[in-house]
């Protein structure tokens, strides 16, 4: 009964995260800091758990950004893996390639992207995406910044168990803000809002939101709120899911 419970609560959490990547917050995966040139990471896990079924879940996310003054290029992966013997639980992927331009030295970018993922619990064989569109940087100083999005891209989806395809043109909007409170408090936040062009009553929307506080000079608290919701999903999809959670971060040395 344990291991029941463990595995449904483990399912659970990797299921939100399938459910909420059908909008991928661009936003939480650029570098912000001064550096031009190349940059980037990867990130990946792996392991195991060796109970009546031994079970193994595997994780890969590498990312690699260029940044100029005038050109931006970003390159994103995310593979995610659960299963057990002869039975998977979770299955997803997501590749995001994404280009922008300054225009004329101000604060207004054109970018454009494309993407191409898949998803088992959102029954999503292949979804692919093409877009373009301006990106504007309304506000920064003193450490606060703030970018408004807008986008129109063609979507391509193919399900697995309805056998169904849609074809599908969307606006993407799109709000992202950094700011700092007296220097002891963070709050973060991006929200999409994704209409389809034909049907603004076909709509999705996320939203990412992020709080730090900085107690101690060697102890911060964070809270995150994540949400997610489809006014058309898939059949046996939920339309609203979301997730919060509660932790804290200790910095050591001086």
């Amino acid at each position: 009964m344990r291991l029941n419970s463990f595995l449904l609560f483990f399912i659970l959490i990797i299921s939100y995260q399938g459910l909420h990547a059908q909008i991928v917050n661009i936003e939480n995966r650029r570098i912000y800091d001064d550096t031009s040139g190349w940059s980037g990471s990867l990130d990946g896990s792996f392991s195991i758990q060796q109970n009546s079924k031994l079970f193994y879940n595997l994780g890969f996310r590498p990312r690699a950004q260029f940044k100029s003054r005038k050109n931006y290029i970003l390159a994103i992966g995310d593979v995610s893996y659960t299963g057990s013997q002869g039975q998977t639980y979770a299955n997803s992927g997501m590749i995001h390639f994404r280009y922008a331009r300054r225009i004329k030295n101000g604060p207004w970018k054109w970018e454009s992207y494309t993407q191409t993922q898949y998803n088992q619990l959102l029954d999503q064989k292949n979804r692919t995406l093409v877009g373009t569109g301006l990106r504007w940087k309304f506000v920064d100083t003193n450490h606060i910044r703030g970018f408004l999005g807008s986008s129109v891209f063609y979507e391509y989806e193919e399900l697995r168990v309805e056998k169904t395809f849609h074809n599908d043109v969307r606006w993407s909007n799109y709000i992202s803000w950094f700011l700092p409170i007296k220097k002891i408090i963070n709050f973060t936040g991006t929200t999409y809002y994704q209409p389809l062009l034909k049907d603004f009553s076909d709509f999705r929307f996320s939203g990412n939101y992020g709080l730090s506080i900085l107690v101690s000079k060697h102890l911060d608290l964070r809270f995150d709120l994540n949400l997610f919701y489809d006014s058309n999903p898939p059949e046996n999809v939920l339309n609203l899911v979301y997730s919060t959670t509660v932790g804290f971060r200790v910095k050591l040395g001086e």
